[in-house]
């Protein structure tokens, strides 16, 4: 496979790669939390009575306090500023679409983590062997 010194920044490359995709893996996690508790507060919202009081979101943990008007439809965002009305079960049935799909990711991502970390492994056993190689020719 090469000098002892080629395998060693081999090594290093792929533990940066195994270090990238754990980052990648803690965002897919995020993101999980996030969808399920999107979907709670959604359910949660379709069973607060009209005219309640309710915080609204303006901006990253900034609110207003809102009287609740509709608790049956929600406007959603599907991209370039076009924004569409759905009921409750269809928002929680988009979120469960996104669950799943962040779900895979999260999946391959694990595979893709369990193949570069078997691969580091032989490479730092083989530099292992053959730095104690070495010195037993020394």
């Amino acid at each position: 496979m090469g000098s002892v010194q080629e395998k060693y920044q081999r090594f290093q490359m792929l533990q940066q790669q195994i270090e990238q995709l754990g980052g990648h893996l803690e965002i897919l996690n995020e993101q999980m939390q996030e969808l399920e508790i999107s979907k709670n507060a959604v359910t949660e919202l379709e069973k607060t009575p009209k005219k309640n009081e309710i915080l609204a979101p303006i901006a990253n943990g900034i609110f207003l306090k809102a009287e609740l008007l509709e608790n049956k439809r929600l406007i959603v965002n599907v991209g370039s500023n076009v924004t569409v009305e759905r009921t409750i079960p269809e928002v929680v049935q988009l979120l469960g679409q996104q669950e799943t799909q962040v779900q895979e990711q999260i999946i391959e991502a694990n595979a893709v983590l369990e193949q570069l970390s078997t691969q580091a492994m032989k490479i730092y056993q083989e530099v292992e062997h053959d730095v104690r190689e070495t010195q037993r020719e020394a």
